[in-house]
């Protein structure tokens, strides 16, 4: 791997934004909305059933809006789930896990073939590793407030647009307005383990276990007292962010901006409140698991002029939002090599189908945003369906499987796995098939983009821009490997995708390794014919 003073930034290079080509369109179409909160619990909400209001304003809304009952994350916390929206890749494709992934900016992306059709691209948070690369043109507004500024921003703007707000209320720490925090009783208890939720981000469940670099609340013991009041505080968050949907959603109709928008509530993922032992989830406790407090999610949607509303049971997942967005605004998902894995559930909410997955498939690392690298390959996946669950847990160098039946047991309380194994036969081999059908979808996702990066390596190298663009896509190759062998399936080391990543490094490095020794030479790098600009043997150094 090429390492040198050119190298950092020759990487700042690579994630410079290219701005895509924009077509015209013959008719206006419907915006695009999309607000996640972050670690927010549908069975917390009352407009989910609920028994304490905690959602008094979205349940409002449900009877204009269409309301899933069973929609999932890809994953139990934040990064791979909402890259899963953006691009309806699940997180073995995508490979967005943290502080150590990037997604290049040669990659096939939703977001940018709506930029394409001439929609504006808005994001809440679009730098760093976990955002970048999907085709967000700009932040969604100025802070504090984002979404209130791009709001008001939006009020004579008819141009269509996909935005997407995040809002972290709902997050650790639990730290609730005075009101809400009273009127849900959770001001009634105050010692360390409550001040701890209250103040951190970060509680870990065994902190004496591992060594973090990061601010936490250190050793933390809950009693049984305390877990009614945590939970209270939760609750009242929900109902903070519903105060503060309410106060968007208010000044979005007044202005005329709602009936042109298509509005999506949802989550990145769910958050566990001491059902199995902890709180939070993979990136606040160092304690991931796949049961569904983690992996549920809202799904509720407002569409103007549609008539399209109702509850629906079928399951969905966070990779078929953008497949049902494409449906919805008429572009063609096509030209998306890979195909994405999502499916759209607008047929569904027709009434044209019952169901449109008979599976729902979810992973996750063990400690979040916080995985150390030695770790990062290391994933609990599971798979359910209507009825059962199964999770697969490492363990050492093994792993162990646990089965709950969801229509007994639904809250997964008690492995029936040892007991019943032959009853999950189906789910083992529906994982095994999903992991393959992952790792080939990754190949092509990676191999499309190293490819277009050796053409620009070939164009530089032979054109005006020259070395250091060329080293520029060089790196940026070798960060798609470095960010795909993070995985524990590495398409790179099976066939035929293995002979085909190798031919790629093997091509990029001759091409830099030439120029290199053309330059040091004082010559300049020609081919006597442009159609034979990848092929090496074709060059020659004058």
């Amino acid at each position: 791997m090429l390492r040198g003073s050119n190298f950092i930034a020759a990487m700042l290079l690579m994630f410079l934004h290219f701005p895509l080509a924009v077509a015209s369109v013959d008719e206006p179409r419907p915006s695009v909305l999309l607000i996640t909160i972050d670690n927010l619990r549908p069975d917390r909400m009352s407009v989910y059933g609920y028994e304490k209001d905690t959602t008094p304003y979205l349940k409002r809304l449900a009877s204009e809006s269409v309301v899933f009952d069973n929609a999932f994350s890809t994953s139990a916390w934040t990064a791979p789930g909402m890259v899963s929206i953006f691009t309806g890749y699940y997180p073995p494709v995508h490979a967005q896990h943290g502080r150590f992934s990037y997604y290049d900016d040669e990659m096939a992306a939703a977001l940018k073939l709506m930029a394409a059709q001439g929609y504006e691209i808005l994001g809440q948070a679009i730098r760093g590793p976990s955002h970048q690369g999907f085709g967000f043109q700009k932040h969604l507004g100025k802070k504090p407030d984002r979404l209130q500024s791009f709001i008001e921003d939006r009020i004579d703007n008819p141009a269509p647009f996909f935005a997407w707000a995040h809002i972290k209320d709902v997050h650790l720490p639990y730290n609730p307005s005075a009101l809400n925090a009273e009127l849900f009783n959770a001001d009634r208890r105050n010692n360390e383990a409550i001040a701890a939720v209250r103040k951190h981000r970060v509680i870990l469940r065994h902190p004496e276990r591992v060594e973090v670099e990061f601010t936490h609340a250190g050793k933390v013991e809950f009693s049984d007292e305390d877990i009614p009041v945590v939970r209270a505080l939760y609750d009242a968050e929900v109902a903070d962010v519903d105060a503060k949907l309410q106060r968007y959603f208010e000044r979005m109709r007044e202005t005329g901006l709602l009936d042109r928008t298509i509005v999506i509530i949802s989550a990145d993922h769910g958050e566990e409140l001491f059902e199995h032992g902890w709180l939070g989830h993979a990136s606040t406790g160092y304690d991931a698991k796949l049961y569904d407090e983690l992996i549920r999610i809202p799904l509720i949607i407002r569409m103007p002029d549609t008539g399209l509303r109702g509850r629906f049971g079928a399951m969905v997942q966070g990779v078929d939002f953008m497949p049902t967005i494409f449906e919805l605004l008429g572009i063609d998902d096509s030209e998306l090599k890979p195909a994405m894995q999502g499916r759209s559930f607008l047929p569904v909410i027709r009434g044209e189908r019952q169901n449109i997955r008979d599976y729902v498939f979810t992973q996750t690392t063990l400690k979040g945003w916080t995985t150390p690298r030695a770790e990062m390959r290391t994933r609990i996946v599971s798979v359910r369906d209507q009825r059962r669950k199964l999770i697969r847990i490492p363990e050492g160098a093994s792993s162990r499987t646990e089965a709950y039946d969801l229509l007994r047991d639904p809250a997964e309380q008690d492995d029936i796995y040892a007991r019943d194994a032959a009853g999950f036969r189906d789910l083992e081999q529906a994982l095994e098939s999903w992991m393959l059908d992952n790792r080939s979808r990754a190949a092509q996702l990676v191999i499309d983009a190293a490819q277009r990066r050796i053409e620009k390596i070939s164009d530089a190298v032979l054109g005006d821009a020259g070395l250091k663009s060329a080293v520029s896509d060089w790196n940026a190759i070798q960060t798609m490997e470095e960010t795909w062998g993070l995985e524990p399936e590495r398409f790179y080391r099976t066939e035929p995708h293995a002979s085909r990543w190798q031919a790629i490094q093997r091509t990029a490095a001759n091409m830099i390794g030439m120029a290199m020794m053309c330059r040091a030479n004082g010559g300049e790098l020609v081919t006597d014919n442009s159609a034979q600009r990848l092929e090496i043997d074709a060059w020659r150094c004058q």
